[in-house]
């Protein structure tokens, strides 16, 4: 087999292919990083928006907070007309009305866990009432600006940190002072007073997305600035002295957007350096895959090349190994595909070679048969058959029993040998008659003795017909000795990977000058054997290497005065039943 051409076309296949795959890796890297600092922007906008909506519902929601306090409480006067008449003594009235305007502010602040406190401050003395949860904005220092509106103006939002210790911590809250007037005299120009809510930031998490690790988000007017990111963020990007423009740099994506209801501007920032080891760990992953794929590849590959190798491995060393006249086994099919036409015509083609040499070899053996043959003609055998059936009748109706059993076992042999034509039969079949053979003998030799040892599972082993039966007729016919009763042992055992069937007795034995002889003719062919006197051993020899093969078929070993052994090999070929 030319291996090496495999080797190329494998080499080749691997080679191209890997880099066709390296190629589209790369290119499919770099739209995936384009994709994700396009989906980061988008992300980022998104995000931004989420989160102006959120102010803007909170706004709005504040806003109609103030109405509330025109509604009538008790069903007798509004909120703002106690705030008005509240005194700031300590008569009952004063007492009960700043305890009913203190539990309307508790109500409406637990409306709304985002509430940190709710104040009144009334415009006229600036008394206040008050609702503190988390945060009382009046302690701030410019706490006194922070009330000042002007006269068009009714709503204002100061963005404020609750610490001035911890510069880095979220804790903000957005505190919103609303212009409150009387419903009842608009005209007038000074308001009654002004209602302050103070928001904690983490509604504009939750109301939008929630704040990544790596992205900052800044909520800005002219009133301060307050800065929500990140636990991964630089510790500087959350101090309110950094200017935008130097967070606007080659470090960090700026998102922004223009509030349309007031003047607060929203911005985020995302860390580019977060983003770019995001991108890292992705082209890490998709080498990761590449790799795998290639690995995979160069596995599939290397199977597919080397089953298709072997495949041409063993038909070019069948082809090596085919010798005319040896036995040849056929190559298994399995699969469906070019290379099973080659093997497919390789097998006929060696089926016609061996049919053909089997063919000339039979020639030549049928031509030394043809002396047993002239015997077996001379009686028709349906004629023969059908009269060992009258006789073995008249046996029974005669009540001899042995008689009867003789002719029975006489006419199975011959109603074997002209049924079954088949050139190969099973070790069972070929003993069974051979054991029918063997007690007609005794019928006429009743102290001769045989034994045949078979185990069960050789049983459907093939042999040639006619193997065994003709070496146990020599026996008969040549190692009969006078005054001594003959014993035959037939025995079946397996060695290297052969069957091995010895035919034992304990004859005359043969003489050392025949014996040579005939172990001289066992190793020619049938056309080179000139031998006459042992027709059965050389036609049993010659068919055994015929059917099977050079590699076997008989052996003879002989004492004088101790017996003769006959060895027969044939090959493990179990029948499939």
């Amino acid at each position: 087999m030319n291996y090496s051409l495999f080797a190329k076309v494998f080499i080749a296949v691997i080679v191209i292919q890997s880099v066709l795959i390296l190629i589209g890796g790369q290119l499919n890297i770099i739209r995936i990083d384009q994709f994700i600092k396009e989906r980061e922007y988008g992300y980022a906008q998104a995000e931004i928006l989420d989160v102006q909506d959120a102010y803007n519902h909170k706004l709005k929601q504040i806003r109609s907070n103030v109405f509330s306090l025109f509604f009538e409480s008790n069903q007798s006067e509004s909120i703002l007309e106690k705030i008005k008449k509240y005194q700031g003594t300590t008569q009952v009235d004063d007492l009960r009305h700043k305890a009913e305007i203190e539990q309307f502010l508790q109500s409406m602040a637990y409306t709304d866990e985002s509430f940190s406190s709710i104040l009144f401050i009334r415009n006229n003395d600036e008394e206040k009432f008050a609702f503190v949860r988390y945060f009382d904005p009046s302690l701030l220092p410019k706490f006194d600006s922070m009330i000042s509106l002007d006269t068009n103006e009714y709503v204002k939002v100061y963005p404020i940190g609750k610490t001035d210790t911890n510069v880095n911590s979220n804790n903000y809250d957005l505190v919103f002072v609303l212009k409150v007037k009387d419903p009842n005299a608009l005209a007038e120009s000074q308001p009654v007073g002004y209602l302050l809510i103070s928001v904690d930031t983490d509604f504009l998490q939750k109301a939008g997305s929630h704040l990544r690790t790596d992205s900052l988000i800044e909520l800005k007017n002219a009133n301060g600035t307050i800065r929500i990111s990140g636990n991964t963020m630089p510790a500087d990007v959350n101090q309110s002295n950094i200017d935008d423009s130097e967070l606007d740099s080659e470090h960090y994506f700026v998102t922004q957007v223009q509030n349309s209801v007031d003047d607060m501007i929203f911005t985020m920032f995302i860390s580019k350096k977060k983003l770019i080891e995001n991108i890292l760990a992705m082209k890490k992953n998709q080498w990761i895959t590449l790799t795998a794929i290639i690995l995979l590849n160069v596995f599939v590959a290397f199977y597919i090349s080397r089953g298709l190798s072997r495949r041409v491995q063993t038909l070019t060393r069948n082809m090596r190994k085919y010798n005319p006249g040896e036995f040849v086994y056929l190559i298994p099919i399995h699969k469906n595909d070019e290379f099973t036409i080659l093997e497919d015509t390789y097998n006929q083609l060696i089926s016609k070679l061996s049919e053909f040499i089997q063919q000339e070899y039979v020639l030549e053996i049928k031509s030394k048969e043809a002396e047993l043959q002239l015997l077996h003609s001379q009686v028709n055998p349906h004629f023969l058959s059908n009269m060992l059936e009258i006789v073995r009748m008249q046996a029974i109706k005669e009540k001899n029993m042995n008689l009867s059993e003789t002719i029975y076992q006489l006419s199975e042999i011959f109603r074997w040998n002209i049924r079954n034509k088949e050139t190969v039969v099973t070790l069972y079949e070929e003993l069974y008659y051979v054991e029918y053979y063997l007690k007609l003998q005794q019928f006429r030799y009743p102290k001769s003795r045989f034994i045949i040892n078979f185990p069960n599972h050789y049983q459907n082993e093939r042999i040639a017909k006619f193997s065994v039966q003709p070496i146990v007729e020599n026996i008969f016919k040549h190692a009969m000795n006078k005054g001594k009763n003959i014993e035959i042992q037939i025995s079946v055992n397996e060695v290297q990977d052969k069957i091995q069937v010895k035919i034992t007795d304990n004859g005359k034995g043969i003489m050392p000058e025949t014996l040579n002889r005939l172990r001289a003719n066992l190793q020619m062919t049938p056309f080179e054997s000139k031998e006459s006197s042992s027709v059965g051993i050389m036609n049993v020899h010659s068919r055994l290497r015929l059917i099977f093969g050079i590699n076997y078929g008989l052996d003879i070993e002989s004492r004088i005065g101790e017996g003769t052994v006959v060895t027969l090999y044939i090959p493990k070929l179990e029948v499939n039943s």
